[in-house]
C-alpha cells in the first residue's frame, strides 16, 4: 500500500481505484461541465445517454488522482481540465458524436429570477388547481388572464409571459415554478476528451458536422471538375473525361463537316436544321417561294432544331432514326 493510501480514508482509495479501472477500460474519457445542473436534470440527461455514455461524479482531487494512476498513454494531460464543477463521462463513442448528442439532448429546468429567456415562455390555458385567493392577483400583476371556475383558478388563454431575450423577474419565476412550467434548458457541455492517445478540447470537436460534410462534397465536386476540365486522368474521372472528349470530337466533326458513318443521324439532323433555316429565310423574302403544304413542316423543323441538335450527340433509338429520315425527306423535297 502506498503512502498516499495509508493517509486517506478507505472510501477515497476505493473511489480512485474504481475510477481508474473505468478509465483504463473506456475508449473515450471526457469531462463535462455540470455547473447549475440539478440532480433532477442530471438524472434526465443520464437517462438520455443510457446505452451510449456513462456519467460519474466525484471530487476533483480524486478524479485527478485516478487520471494519474491510469496506464493510458497521454491521459494525464486531461488533469489540466479538471477544474470547477466537472464530471467524468465514459463512452465508446467518438467525442465529436458525443458532443453533438449532448447538445441535442437538453434537460428542462425551472426559471430563476434575473435569467434571460432563450425563447418565448408561454403559459398555456389551464386549471391551476389553486383555490381562489391572492394567487389570482399575482397572475393579474403578471398580465396572465385568469378567472375562478369550479372552485379553482383557471388561466383562460395561452399567454406569452416572457418574450425571447427578456429578463425573467423573481415574481415570474415563482409563478412559473408554482405552475410546474420549466422553460429553461440545461445541457452538459463536453469541455475536454481523451481518445486514441490524444486530449481534445471543445474547440476541436464542437463543429457543425452537416456543414463540414457539405464542404467535403463541394470539394469533391470541384476536384472532379478540375480533373475533367484539365484532362488530368484519375480512376474515378476517366469515364467522365472519355465522355467529354467523345462529345467534343463529335461537335468538331459536325462543325468542320468531317463525316463518319457512326454520326449519320447527327449529320442528317444538322442538315435538316440548316435546310429548314434556309427555307424560312427564303419564305421571309418571298412568301410564295415555299408551297403552303410544306410551310408547316418547315416551321416545325425550325422550332425543334435546337432540341434535335442537343439530342444529336446521344444514341438514337430505331424509332427516332425513322422519324429523322422522314423529316429529312420532307425538307429535302424543297430542293428537288
Amino acid at each position: 500500500m502506498s503512502a498516499y493510501e495509508k493517509t486517506i480514508p478507505q472510501w477515497k482509495v476505493d473511489s480512485v481505484e474504481t475510477l481508474t479501472a473505468t478509465i483504463n477500460d473506456s475508449k473515450m474519457i471526457g469531462l463535462v461541465n455540470v455547473e447549475g445542473v440539478g440532480a433532477k436534470q442530471l438524472q434526465g440527461i443520464r437517462d438520455s445517454l443510457r446505452g451510449s455514455a456513462v456519467i460519474k461524479m466525484s471530487r476533483n482531487t480524486l478524479m485527478i488522482r485516478a487520471l494519474e494512476k491510469s496506464t493510458k498513454k497521454g491521459i494525464k494531460d486531461l488533469t489540466a481540465y479538471v477544474t470547477g464543477p466537472v464530471a467524468f463521462v465514459f463512452s465508446e463513442q467518438d467525442p465529436f458524436v458525443l458532443s453533438k448528442f449532448l447538445a441535442a439532448n437538453k434537460a428542462a429546468a425551472p426559471a430563476k429570477g434575473g435569467q434571460t429567456s432563450p425563447k418565448d415562455i408561454i403559459v398555456p390555458a389551464m386549471n391551476t388547481g389553486v383555490a381562489p385567493g391572492p394567487f389570482i392577483s399575482e397572475l393579474a400583476g403578471l398580465k396572465i388572464p385568469s378567472r375562478v371556475k369550479g372552485g379553482s383558478i383557471h388561466i383562460t388563454d395561452d399567454t406569452v409571459a416572457v418574450k425571447a431575450g427578456g429578463v425573467i423577474s423573481n415574481a415570474m419565476a415563482m409563478m412559473l415554478s408554482r405552475l410546474g412550467i420549466e422553460p429553461m434548458e440545461l445541457q452538459l457541455k463536453l469541455i475536454a476528451a481523451y481518445t486514441d492517445g490524444e486530449v481534445l478540447t471543445a474547440d476541436s470537436f464542437e463543429v457543425d458536422l452537416e456543414s463540414l460534410f457539405s464542404q467535403v462534397l463541394l470539394g469533391h465536386q470541384y476536384a472532379v471538375n478540375l480533373s475533367v476540365n484539365t484532362g488530368f486522368p484519375t480512376e474515378e474521372t476517366m469515364p467522365l473525361i472519355i465522355a467529354k472528349v467523345n462529345m467534343e470530337a463529335k461537335s468538331l466533326a459536325l462543325k468542320i463537316g468531317f463525316f463518319v458513318p457512326e454520326m449519320l443521324n447527327e449529320f442528317l439532323a444538322k442538315a435538316n436544321s440548316e435546310a429548314a433555316a434556309l427555307a424560312m429565310a427564303a419564305f421571309e423574302k418571298d412568301p410564295e417561294a415555299i408551297p403552303s403544304e410544306i410551310l408547316g413542316q418547315v416551321r416545325t423543323a425550325v422550332a425543334t432544331s435546337e432540341v434535335a441538335t442537343t439530342e444529336a450527340a446521344q444514341p438514337d433509338e430505331p424509332e427516332e432514326e425513322e422519324e429523322a429520315e422522314e423529316e429529312t425527306a420532307g425538307i429535302g423535297s424543297l430542293f428537288g
